[in-house]
C-alpha cells in the first residue's frame, strides 16, 4: 500500500481485531477457559496503545521513510495478530463441534507431547463396540450393511487399513506398531516445530505400495500426499506467540512515539502534513493541436443546435477516467465558431473536487459582466445579480471536471439563475469521471470518452515524442514505439507522460528500459496518468480503497459476477456489518454500487453466460492503476511478464496459460517466487499448473482465507488436502483435477468456510464419504455432507456428472448447474434452510426428481393439514420468506410446488422447461407474491418474471372474465412486478391486470404464441418497453392509450396485426416493425416527436401509408436512425425535415431498379447530418449514388453482400469519409478499394 494508506489500514485492522476480542462474546469465554486470558489481555491493551500512536501521525508517514518503515512493519504484526485470533476461534468451533458430536476434548488434555489431539473422524461417531483406544487413532471410511466398520484410515500416516469389526483391533493395534506408521507418526510430531498451526508433515509416493499381513489384512498406501487429519492444540506455544507479538508491537510503538517526538505534534505541524492534491485549474483555451475526437465534437455540437430552443435548461455531459480528455473536448467545443455564434454568453468554471456555490457564482458572473464584485459574499445576492444579466439571454455554461454529487437542492441553486421565464436553449455542459454525476445530472445520454482510434493516436504519440506528427519511426524504434502504444491504452494523457520519458534519449536501449520497467506508471511522475487516477483514488473510504485494489489480482478485463466479487469481499474482511440491519452481501452490493457511480468498475449488461447476467470489469489503465497502487500486498505472476514482486504480498495469483510446461525459466522463477511470499492470505490458479509444485506453497501457506483454481492439472492431481483448514473462507475449484478422496476428507476441515464452488472436475469419481451399492443400478456417488461448516453461506456444484446425490445445510445462495446424473437434492436442516435461502438456481438437472425444499412447499398446499397451528395461508407465506430469485430451468422430471414463496424480497423469477408445473398459486387475492427489495443498492422496479415452456402453469396463471374460457383470460399480477417475459402462451386473449390500476412494470414480452389473438395492455401505465414477437394470429394490441411511458416498441413477425395506435406513445424513441404483412397503419405516428431510431421491414403495407401521412405532416424531426428495405421512402417530403439523421440503413431493396432514381439521390443529398451509410443484400443493386460524394458529414460507408456492384461512383467518395468496410462484394469492387490508400481513411474488406 501506498503510504497514504498505511494508517488507514493499520485502523481497520485494529477493529478487526477489537471485533474478534469483544469482551463478553463467545471466543472470550473460550479463552478464559484455555488459560490465555492475560496474554490475550496484555495484546488487547498494546493493540489500544498503537491505534492512539497511530493515530497521531497524521500523515506525517509522507516522504519520512523510516516512519513508514515502522508504521509498515506495526501492520505486518497486525495481521499477525489477526490471524492468530481468527485461529483461537477455529478452536472454539472445532471443540464445539466435537462437543456437539458426542467427543469431549478439555483444554488441559495432552498428549505425550504435551499437546491436545483434537480429532475428526467422519463415521466413528456412528459406530457402536469400538472400545479399544486404538480405533481412535483411525478415521472410519466405510461400513457393511450392518453398520459395521470395513475400511479405515490411520490419522498418522494416511494409510488405508481393510477390517471388519469383529478382527479389526489386532489388525490396527499392528499397524499402530509398524515402523512405516512409527515413522510417519514421528514425522508428524507437532512439538518439533515452532508452528503451532503446522498440521502434521504431508507424505507422498511415486506409486501405490500395499502388504499384506499373516491375518489378510492390506494395508493401501495413498498415493498422493494428504494433509494429517491431526492438528494440535499448544497452549505454550500460542502463548508465546502472543507474548511475541506483544513485545514486538510495544517496541515498534516506542518508535514510532519517538519519532513524532522529533517531528513535533502540534496540530499546525501535523496540518502542513497533509496530502494537497495538485488539482489544476482550467480554462477555455485549447492547448496546441488536438488529434481525434472530431465525432464527439459534431455530436455535442449537434445536440446543441438541437435543443436551441428548449424551454428548459439541457445538460449535456462528458463521461471518461482520467487524462481522457474531456476537458480537452469540451474546449474544442467551447470554441467552435459555430457554437459561439448561438449564444449571448460563454462560460467556463473549473470545479475540481471542492464544490463551492459562492466562487462558482462570482465567476460566472465575471463572465458576463465587466464590473468587478469583490464586495459580493452573498450567494444570494450573487444569484440574484447574475440572473439579471443572463435574463433573456442564451448561454452557454461550462462545469469542467466536476467530482462532487451534489444534492438536488445544491444543483437547481446553481442553476437557478438560468431557468428564468424567457430562458430558451440554455446549455451546461458538464466534463467528469464520475458516472453518478453523469446520470443524475444529465439531462441527454452522456457523451463516453474512451481512447483515442489507433490511427489517432500513432500521430499523438509521435507530436509527445518527437515534436512532429509527420516524423517518420524507423526500425528498431518503430517496433518498440507500438509496443509501448498498446500499453498506453489510447489515452492522451498517458501519451504526453510517455512522450516526456522517451524524448529524453531516442535509442532502443532506453526505449526498451521503459518498456520493461513501464516508467509512465510512476506515481513520482507529476501531471503524469497515474498521479491523475490517484486523485480519485484519494477520495475514496478505506473500505473502497481496499475493495478496488485487491482486484488488481485478477488479469485485465475479467468478468465478475455481482455476488462473485461480493463474496470474494467477503472472505478477506472486507465488507463490516453496519448497525443498518443490512445483512454482508447487501452491503457489499453497496460497495460495489459506489465503485461503479465513481468510475472504478464498469458495468457490462448481458452476454455473460446463457442467463445474460450482468457483470463488472476494471478495465484499460484503470486496472494498470489498480495494481500500482496495491503492489505491496496484491501481486500477479504472469507467463507472459515476468515482474519482481515483494516479499510482504498477501494476495497473489498465477497465470500460466499453456507455457508453464514449456517455460523452465518461468518454472524457476515460480519456485523462487513461492519461497518468498510466506503470509498469502489469497491465490488465485488462472492456466496450466503443477500441483507437486504448489505443494510448497500450501505447507507454508497457513494464512490462506481465500483458494481459486481456475486451471487444468497436468499428469498430476491437485492436492487439496494440503490446505490448511484454519482461516479459509473461499474454495472456488473450476476446470481442476480433484483426486479421488481428496476433496470430502478435506471439506468437514473448514469450518471457516462461506462459499464453496466445485465444477467441470475432470475426474468427478470421487472417493464419497458414503457408497451405496445399488446392485445392479451401479454405483451411486453422494457429495459428503457439509453441515459441519457452519459459516458456509454460499454452495455452488457445476458439470459434476456423476454425483447423484447432493445434501445442503443452512445457505443463503445454492446453485446446481449441469448435474445430468443428480436425483436427489436433500437438506440436513430443512427449517434452517427455508429461512436463509436468498438465491436458488437449478439448470440442466434433467434427472432431478426430489427437492426437500419444494417438497415442502408442495405439501403446503396439498397437504395442509401437516402443518399444526397453521391455516393454509400462514404456512404459505413461511415458505421461503427471504428468497430473493428464484431459477429452474430444464429439469423436467422436478416436483415443483404450485406456489410462489411469499417473499418481500424477490427480484428475479425465471422458470423455463419444466412441465410438471402445472400450476402457481399465491393467495385467494394474487396469483403472484413479489415486491423488490427495498435496502438493495440496485434497481429496485428491476423485479423479474419469466416463464417460457410451462403450458400448464401459463394457463394455471390466468383467470377467466365471463363465460367464454377463451376470449377472457386476466393475469392478476403485483404492484412490484418489474418485467414479464410471457411464451407460448396458448389462450386467445391475454390482458394483463393490477391491483388498483397500478403498475410498476416496465418492460413486457410476448413470444411465441401462435393462438394469440388478442393482446389487453391497459392496466400497464409505466410500460417503457414491449416487444410482441412470433404470435401468427395476433390481430389486435388494445389499449395504447395507456402507454404514455413507452420508450421501446418491437412488433416482429405478427402477420394477422392491422394497426397500431400510437396516438398517446409520445416518449417513443425507438419503434421496430418488421414481417407484419397485414399491418398498413401506425395511427398518430405523426405525435411521435421524440422518436430517435426507427426500423420498418418487410411490412409492405407501411411505405404508401406513410407517404399519405406525408402529405399533411412532417414526421420524427428528431430521428437520428433510419433502416428501411423500401427505396419509395427515401423521398424529397421525409428526408427534409430529418436534420438530425445520423444514420441510414439500405437492406435487401429488392423492390427497386438497378440504381437510385434522381428524386431519390436528391432526397439523399438532404442528408446534411448524415454519417453512417450502409447498403446491405441489396441484390438488384448495381450502381452507387452518384452523388455520394457531396454528402458532407459522411464518415462510415458500408457496402456487405452486394455483389452488383462493380465499382465505386465515378466521383469518389466524400472527402469526409473515415471508414470504408466491403463484405462479400464483387472481386472488381474489391480490387478497387485495395487502392484506397488516401489519408486518414481506413479499408475493412474480407478474403
Amino acid at each position: 500500500m501506498e503510504e497514504t494508506s498505511l494508517e488507514a489500514a493499520i485502523g481497520w485492522l485494529v477493529q478487526a481485531i477489537y471485533a474478534g476480542l469483544l469482551v463478553g462474546g463467545e471466543l472470550d469465554g473460550w479463552i478464559r477457559r484455555a488459560g490465555l486470558a492475560d496474554d490475550i489481555e496484555r495484546l488487547r491493551s498494546e493493540v489500544e496503545g498503537v491505534e492512539m500512536v497511530v493515530s497521531a501521525v497524521k500523515g506525517r508517514a509522507i516522504g519520512n521513510q523510516p516512519l513508514a518503515r515502522s508504521l509498515a512493519r506495526i501492520r505486518e504484526l497486525l495481521y499477525g495478530a489477526e490471524d492468530l485470533v481468527d485461529e483461537l476461534h477455529y478452536w472454539r468451533l472445532q471443540q464445539q463441534l466435537e462437543l456437539e458430536g458426542g467427543t469431549r476434548h478439555d483444554l488441559d488434555e495432552t498428549d505425550a507431547h504435551g499437546s491436545l489431539q483434537v480429532e475428526r473422524s467422519t463415521g466413528s461417531s456412528s459406530v457402536g463396540g469400538l472400545r479399544s483406544e486404538s480405533w481412535g487413532h483411525f478415521d472410519i471410511e466405510e461400513f457393511v450393511e450392518n453398520g459395521g466398520p470395513v475400511k479405515a484410515i490411520c490419522k498418522h500416516c494416511r494409510a488405508v487399513v481393510v477390517c471388519t469389526t469383529d478382527k479389526g483391533t489386532p489388525i490396527l493395534c499392528k499397524h499402530l506398531k509398524s515402523k512405516s506408521c512409527k515413522k510417519k507418526r514421528g514425522a508428524s510430531d507437532p512439538s518439533s516445530t515452532g508452528d503451532a498451526t503446522a498440521s502434521a508433515t504431508s507424505t507422498a509416493t511415486d506409486g501405490i505400495s500395499s502388504t499384506r499381513n499373516m491375518r489378510g489384512s492390506e494395508v493401501e498406501e495413498p498415493k498422493h500426499g494428504t494433509r494429517s487429519d491431526t492438528y494440535t492444540w499448544d497452549k505454550v506455544t500460542f502463548s508465546n506467540r502472543i507474548k511475541d507479538i506483544t513485545h514486538q508491537l510495544q517496541g515498534i510503538r516506542g518508535d514510532v512515539r519517538a519519532a513524532l517526538m522529533i517531528l513535533g505534534s502540534d496540530s499546525s505541524a501535523s496540518s502542513n502534513h497533509h496530502v494537497e492534491h495538485p488539482h489544476r485549474r482550467t480554462s477555455s483555451l485549447v492547448q496546441g493541436k488536438v488529434y481525434g475526437r472530431d465525432y464527439e465534437k459534431a455530436e455535442i455540437i449537434r445536440l446543441i443546435k438541437g435543443h436551441k430552443l428548449s424551454s428548459s435548461v439541457t445538460v449535456l455531459t462528458v463521461l471518461g477516467i482520467g487524462g481522457v480528455g474531456k476537458t480537452t473536448l469540451a474546449q474544442l467545443v467551447y470554441n467552435d465558431p459555430s457554437v459561439e455564434s448561438q449564444f449571448d454568453h460563454r462560460i467556463w468554471i473549473s470545479v475540481s473536487n471542492k464544490f463551492d456555490e459562492t466562487r462558482i457564482s462570482r465567476e460566472m458572473l465575471d463572465f458576463v459582466s465587466q464590473g468587478t464584485h469583490e464586495g459580493l459574499y452573498s450567494f444570494a445576492r450573487l444569484q440574484e445579480v447574475l440572473r439579471g444579466y443572463v435574463k433573456s439571454k442564451r448561454v452557454l455554461l461550462v462545469l469542467d471536471d466536476v467530482w462532487d454529487d451534489m444534492n438536488d437542492c445544491q444543483w437547481n441553486q446553481l442553476l437557478a439563475p438560468f431557468k428564468s421565464d424567457n430562458a430558451k436553449g440554455n446549455i451546461i455542459l458538464v466534463t467528469t469521471r464520475k458516472p453518478s454525476v453523469a446520470k443524475r445530472r444529465g439531462t441527454v445520454e452522456p457523451i463516453k470518452l474512451h481512447g483515442l482510434k489507433e490511427d489517432d493516436f500513432w500521430i499523438l504519440f509521435k507530436a509527445c515524442v518527437f515534436g512532429d506528427e509527420n516524423y517518420e519511426v524507423k526500425g528498431s524504434l518503430r517496433t518498440l514505439a507500438w509496443q509501448i502504444i498498446e500499453k498506453l491504452k489510447g489515452n492522451p494523457l498517458a501519451a504526453e507522460t510517455a512522450g516526456a520519458l522517451l524524448r529524453q534519449h531516442l535509442t532502443s536501449e532506453h526505449w526498451s528500459n521503459i518498456l520493461k520497467n513501464e516508467d509512465w506508471k510512476s506515481l513520482q511522475l507529476r501531471r503524469g496518468i497515474m498521479p491523475t487516477l490517484k486523485l480519485c483514488y484519494d477520495q475514496l473510504p478505506y473500505h473502497l480503497q481496499q475493495c478496488f485494489s485487491y482486484c488488481a489480482i485478477f488479469p485485465c478485463n475479467y468478468r465478475f459476477l455481482a455476488e462473485e466479487i461480493v463474496r470474494i469481499w467477503i472472505s478477506q474482511g472486507f465488507v463490516k456489518c453496519s448497525h443498518s440491519g443490512m445483512r454482508l452481501d447487501e452491503i457489499g452490493r453497496l460497495y460495489l454500487t459506489n465503485l461503479v457511480n465513481l468510475g472504478f468498475f464498469q458495468q457490462i449488461e448481458g452476454g455473460y453466460s446463457s442467463n445474460n447476467q450482468t457483470t463488472y470489469v476494471m478495465c484499460g489503465l484503470m486496472h494498470d492503476f489498480a495494481r500500482v497502487i496495491s503492489r505491496a500486498e496484491c501481486a500477479t505472476l504472469d507467463a507472459l511478464q515476468c515482474n519482481e514482486i515483494s516479499s510482504t504480498v498477501l494476495h497473489l495469483s498465477i497465470v500460466t496459460g499453456r507455457v508453464y510446461w514449456y517455460d523452465e525459466k518461468f518454472q524457476q522463477i515460480l519456485r523462487n517466487t513461492l519461497k518468498k511470499v510466506k503470509n498469502l492470505r489469497s491465490l488465485v490458479l488462472i492456466g496450466q499448473y503443477d500441483s507437486q509444485l504448489f505443494q510448497q506453497v500450501f505447507e507454508k501457506a497457513h494464512n490462506l482465507r481465500l483458494l481459486q483454481v481456475s486451471a487444468t492439472a497436468g499428469s498430476h492431481s491437485f492436492l487439496c488436502g494440503l490446505v490448511n483448514p484454519t482461516h479459509l473462507r473461499y474454495l472456488n475449484l473450476q476446470d481442476a483435477h480433484v483426486w479421488p478422496g481428496d476433496l470430502p476428507q478435506v471439506l468437514s476441515k473448514f469450518l471457516h468456510l462461506q462459499v464453496l464452488e466445485v465444477g467441470l472436475c475432470r475426474d468427478t469419481s470421487f472417493t464419497l464419504e458414503r457408497m451405496v451399492n445399488l446392485g445392479d443400478c451401479g454405483e451411486r456417488l453422494i457429495f459428503p455432507s457439509l453441515e459441519r461448516l457452519p459459516f458456509l453461506t454460499t454452495f455452488k456444484l457445476s458439470n459434476l456428472r456423476k454425483i447423484r446425490e447432493v445434501s445442503v445445510p443452512s445457505l443463503q445462495e445454492l446453485i446446481l448447474v449441469e448435474m445430468p446424473e443428480l436425483e436427489r437434492c436433500t437438506c440436513t436442516s430443512l427449517g434452517d434452510l427455508n429461512s436463509s435461502l436468498r438465491v436458488l438456481e437449478i439448470r440442466s438437472c434433467p434427472a432431478l426428481k426430489v427437492f426437500d425444499l419444494f417438497e415442502k412447499g408442495h405439501n403446503f398446499v396439498e397437504q395442509p393439514s401437516l402443518y399444526e397451528g397453521h391455516n393454509y395461508e400462514t404456512g404459505w407465506k413461511l415458505w421461503l420468506p427471504g428468497l430473493r430469485v428464484l431459477t429452474v430451468i430444464n429439469c423436467p422430471h422436478l416436483l415443483m410446488p404450485c406456489l410462489l414463496p411469499h417473499s418481500t424480497n424477490v427480484s428475479r423469477l425465471h422458470i423455463d422447461g419444466v412441465p410438471t408445473l402445472l400450476k402457481m398459486e399465491g393467495s385467494s387475492t394474487e396469483n403472484l407474491e413479489i415486491s423488490p427489495n427495498s435496502r438493495s443498492g440496485e434497481n429496485s422496479d428491476e423485479t423479474e418474471l419469466i416463464i417460457r415452456c410451462c403450458p400448464g402453469l401459463l394457463s394455471s396463471l390466468a383467470h377467466n372474465e365471463g363465460n367464454d374460457v377463451q376470449a377472457n383470460r386476466t393475469w392478476l399480477l403485483p404492484q412490484p412486478l418489474g418485467q414479464v417475459v410471457i411464451s407460448n402462451y396458448d389462450h386467445k386473449t391475454l390482458s394483463l391486470c393490477f391491483m388498483g390500476n397500478l403498475t410498476c412494470l416496465r418492460k413486457l414480452e410476448v413470444l411465441e404464441s401462435p393462438g394469440l389473438e388478442s393482446l389487453q395492455l391497459h392496466s400497464c401505465t409505466s410500460l417503457e418497453d414491449l416487444r410482441i414477437r412470433e404470435c401468427k394470429q395476433l390481430a389486435t394490441v388494445k389499449g395504447m392509450q395507456s402507454l404514455v411511458n413507452l420508450m421501446n416498441l418491437e412488433v416482429q413477425e405478427n402477420p394477422s396485426l392491422v394497426s397500431l395506435q400510437l396516438h398517446s406513445c409520445r416518449s417513443l424513441e425507438d419503434l421496430r416493425i418488421e414481417k407484419c404483412e397485414s399491418l398498413i397503419a401506425l395511427e398518430g405516428l405523426q405525435s411521435l416527436v421524440n422518436l430517435r431510431n426507427l426500423a420498418l421491414l418487410n411490412s409492405p403495407g407501411l411505405p404508401p401509408y406513410l407517404e399519405r401521412l406525408l402529405g399533411h405532416y412532417e414526421l420524427c424531426p428528431r430521428l437520428e436512425s433510419l433502416h428501411i428495405d423500401d427505396l419509395s421512402l427515401l423521398n424529397m417530403s421525409l428526408c427534409k425535415g430529418l436534420t438530425c439523421l445520423q444514420c441510414l440503413r439500405l437492406e435487401k431493396l429488392e423492390r427497386g431498379g438497378t440504381r437510385l432514381t434522381d428524386e431519390q439521390e436528391r432526397a439523399l443529398l438532404l442528408l446534411r447530418s448524415l454519417q453512417d451509410l450502409e447498403f446491405q443484400d441489396c441484390l438488384n443493386l448495381v450502381h452507387l449514388p452518384a452523388r455520394l460524394h457531396s454528402l458532407p458529414s459522411l464518415k462510415t460507408l458500408m457496402i456487405v453482400c452486394c455483389e452488383d456492384i462493380p465499382r465505386l461512383p465515378k466521383k469518389g467518395l466524400p472527402s469526409s469519409l473515415e471508414r470504408l468496410v466491403i463484405y462479400d462484394c464483387s472481386t472488381e469492387l474489391r480490387k478497387q478499394c485495395e487502392s484506397l490508400t488516401r489519408g486518414k481513411l481506413r479499408v475493412t474488406m474480407n478474403d
